[in-house]
Protein backbone atom coordinates (compact mmCIF):
# COMPACT_ATOMS: atom_id res chain seq x y z
CA UNK A 1 0.00 0.00 0.00
CA UNK A 2 1.43 3.15 -0.90
CA UNK A 3 1.58 6.21 1.95
CA UNK A 4 -0.05 9.44 0.96
CA UNK A 5 1.56 12.63 1.13
CA UNK A 6 -1.55 14.53 2.36
CA UNK A 7 -4.74 13.80 3.82
CA UNK A 8 -6.26 16.21 1.70
CA UNK A 9 -7.73 18.27 4.65
CA UNK A 10 -6.34 21.63 3.60
CA UNK A 11 -8.63 23.50 6.56
CA UNK A 12 -7.42 21.76 9.21
CA UNK A 13 -3.48 21.13 7.97
CA UNK A 14 -0.95 21.13 10.57
CA UNK A 15 1.60 22.45 8.58
CA UNK A 16 -0.26 25.48 7.59
CA UNK A 17 -1.66 26.44 10.99
CA UNK A 18 1.20 25.92 12.77
CA UNK A 19 3.38 28.61 14.28
CA UNK A 20 6.61 27.39 12.92
CA UNK A 21 5.49 27.16 9.42
CA UNK A 22 6.33 31.36 9.45
CA UNK A 23 9.77 30.03 8.57
CA UNK A 24 8.44 27.49 5.86
CA UNK A 25 6.55 30.53 4.24
CA UNK A 26 10.08 32.56 4.77
CA UNK A 27 12.49 29.65 3.26
CA UNK A 28 9.16 29.00 0.18
CA UNK A 29 9.19 33.02 -0.94
CA UNK A 30 12.96 32.96 -0.54
CA UNK A 31 13.23 30.56 -2.66
CA UNK A 32 10.47 31.89 -5.02
CA UNK A 33 12.08 35.79 -5.04
CA UNK A 34 15.57 33.98 -6.27
CA UNK A 35 14.66 31.00 -8.58
CA UNK A 36 10.92 32.38 -9.69
CA UNK A 37 8.12 30.82 -11.04
CA UNK A 38 9.39 27.16 -11.22
CA UNK A 39 9.39 26.80 -7.32
CA UNK A 40 5.18 28.49 -7.41
CA UNK A 41 4.80 25.24 -9.78
CA UNK A 42 6.43 22.83 -7.53
CA UNK A 43 4.95 24.13 -4.57
CA UNK A 44 1.51 24.34 -6.15
CA UNK A 45 1.69 20.84 -7.67
CA UNK A 46 2.84 19.42 -4.14
CA UNK A 47 0.66 21.59 -1.84
CA UNK A 48 -1.29 24.58 -2.89
CA UNK A 49 -1.36 25.51 0.98
CA UNK A 50 2.11 26.25 1.25
CA UNK A 51 2.02 29.37 -1.03
CA UNK A 52 -0.01 30.87 1.31
CA UNK A 53 1.33 33.42 3.50
CA UNK A 54 1.01 32.78 6.75
CA UNK A 55 1.14 36.25 8.09
CA UNK A 56 -1.06 37.64 5.42
CA UNK A 57 -3.38 34.70 4.67
CA UNK A 58 -3.19 35.51 0.87
CA UNK A 59 -2.20 32.61 -1.68
CA UNK A 60 0.34 32.46 -4.70
CA UNK A 61 3.18 34.12 -2.89
CA UNK A 62 1.38 37.61 -2.24
CA UNK A 63 1.40 39.65 0.34
CA UNK A 64 -0.03 42.17 1.98
CA UNK A 65 1.84 45.72 2.07
CA UNK A 66 4.61 45.38 4.79
CA UNK A 67 4.58 42.13 5.24
CA UNK A 68 7.50 41.02 7.35
CA UNK A 69 7.98 37.53 5.94
CA UNK A 70 8.12 38.91 2.82
CA UNK A 71 10.45 41.65 3.14
CA UNK A 72 12.64 39.36 5.00
CA UNK A 73 12.51 37.57 1.37
CA UNK A 74 13.25 40.10 -0.76
CA UNK A 75 16.39 40.75 1.74
CA UNK A 76 18.22 37.47 1.25
CA UNK A 77 17.09 37.19 -2.38
CA UNK A 78 19.29 40.47 -3.20
CA UNK A 79 21.64 39.69 -0.60
CA UNK A 80 22.31 36.16 -2.68
CA UNK A 81 21.87 38.17 -6.21
CA UNK A 82 18.86 35.82 -6.97
CA UNK A 83 17.49 36.09 -10.34
CA UNK A 84 14.14 37.86 -9.24
CA UNK A 85 15.77 40.42 -7.15
CA UNK A 86 15.91 43.91 -8.00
Amino acid sequence: MEQRFCNEDCNHCPIVRHPNSRMVTKILNELFEIYGEGVYEVVQRNDPNLTVCYDCRIDDFVHVEGCAIAAAAQRAAVELGGVNSC
